[in-house]
């Protein structure tokens, strides 16, 4: 799927401490969500979603992520990509 262009949604986490490592699993097989990162820094992890609306982040982000007992502190943002490695330039923005 080329995305290059479409704006894409994503989730920051900051999980509590003594969260296990596989906090993020039951998000695995979500009809969302395109990918999951552990990440260093201010945030523990990332998720890529495959949503078309502000609404739907947002029921994704309060129904599911924020149901999990683990997850302490959420971000999102949406990003759109203008090109990757493989050349495939984006020239508008």
């Amino acid at each position: 799927m080329n995305t290059a262009g479409q704006w894409q949604a994503w989730v920051n986490i900051k999980w509590k401490p003594g969260t296990p490592v596989d906090a993020w699993s039951k998000w695995q097989n979500n009809q969302w969500v395109k990918g999951v990162w552990s990440t260093t820094g201010d945030w523990d992890c990332s998720i890529w979603l495959d949503v078309k609306t502000p609404d739907e982040l947002e029921q994704f982000v309060w129904k599911e992520v924020r149901g999990n007992q683990w997850v302490e502190q959420t971000q999102t943002h949406w990003a759109k990509q203008w090109w990757d490695a493989r050349g495939d330039w984006k020239k508008s923005a």
